[in-house]
């Protein structure tokens, strides 16, 4: 059997899954599989995978599509690996991510079940945008409730049984999807961090193929992690809580969630009044504010050019 079960999930993604495979297949460490899960894809995504034609590659296809999540979840019912690698669709690692990786949590003994490693934001060009640094190691349970510091699934890997015992993956969650899991993981093991850089992340501007770009999943996504785990923020110490609420903060003003960026100000509030506080959640509301005007301008003008409308009037 294979130490690393690679799941990839991917749907229309025939564009590009074969530099995110080949860069699987340029890997120094060879002791993997593939698990590549098309969540229904209508374009030739079962034909680039076959293109391939490497037996470590199974590829396994929805009949229908279910979601990011489910096909992970999918992916890892196909595991045979001690280890699974998360890998999106879109995304390419460096020749040595998984050696380096799997040989760095092994070295510090069977309490490091899970381990990430730095990334680089790239766009559709391969131009870099943003480099992901942050550098966490041991007991994550505290830090990975302030914010998802890890960043993608594509730079995580973790011990197969651990993703058994806690269920896999959340299929009814529109965004925050990895979130999710970091949190409920760190409740099991300690975490690994690998500071090289070596995960390619791509954001494709204005492409709308990942959830992260779409504000209402976003919304819903922080919504239900911070009511899933509410009791942890609030067994959280003062200052982390105040840390956390303020990540939160940005996150619905940013989106023009006025409701949800005013219930976390308060609670902004009550760890921190001083004056520079104040100023930063003021400017925040008045942003909220100004997002949510122009999303109702731009549903009222949808509205009015509706077919329906167009009739009425």
């Amino acid at each position: 059997m294979p130490a690393i079960s690679v799941v990839i999930p991917s749907y229309n993604r025939g564009y590009c899954i074969g530099d995110t495979l080949q860069s699987l297949l340029s890997q120094t460490y060879g002791d993997f599989e593939a698990i590549v899960v098309d969540d229904a894809s209508e374009d030739d995504t079962r034909e680039r995978v076959q293109a391939m034609a490497d037996p470590r590659i199974r590829y396994v296809a929805h009949r229908y599509n279910r979601g990011g999540n489910a096909a992970r979840n999918t992916g890892i019912r196909h595991a045979r690996g001690d280890y699974v690698a998360f890998l999106d669709s879109d995304d390419q690692w460096a020749p040595d991510k998984l050696g380096k990786q799997l040989e760095g949590m092994l070295s510090l003994g069977p309490d490091y079940g899970a381990s990430y490693t730095w990334m680089v934001c790239v766009d559709q060009h391969g131009r870099e945008s943003e480099r992901i640094s942050h550098r966490f190691e041991g007991d994550w349970r505290e830090r990975i409730l302030v914010s998802n510091f890890i960043g993608s699934f594509s730079a995580f890997m973790v011990r197969t049984n651990l993703l058994n015992q806690i269920g896999g993956l959340d299929e009814n969650l529109r965004s925050c999807q990895d979130w999710d899991l970091f949190i409920r993981l760190s409740r099991h093991t300690r975490l690994h961090c690998l500071a090289e850089h070596l995960v390619g992340y791509t954001r494709r501007v204005g492409g709308g193929n990942r959830i992260s770009e779409n504000s209402p999943a976003v919304v819903q996504g922080h919504r239900h992690i911070l009511f899933k785990f509410s009791t942890d923020y609030n067994a959280l110490p003062r200052p982390r809580r105040t840390e956390a609420m303020s990540v939160f903060f940005n996150v619905f003003s940013a989106a023009g969630a006025v409701g949800d960026a005013a219930r976390v100000g308060l609670e902004v509030l009550r760890g921190d009044i001083r004056p520079t506080r104040l100023l930063l959640l003021a400017r925040g509301m008045g942003r909220a504010m100004k997002r949510a005007a122009v999303r109702r301008r731009a549903m009222a003008l949808q509205s009015s050019r509706s077919p329906i409308a167009s009739r009425v009037a």
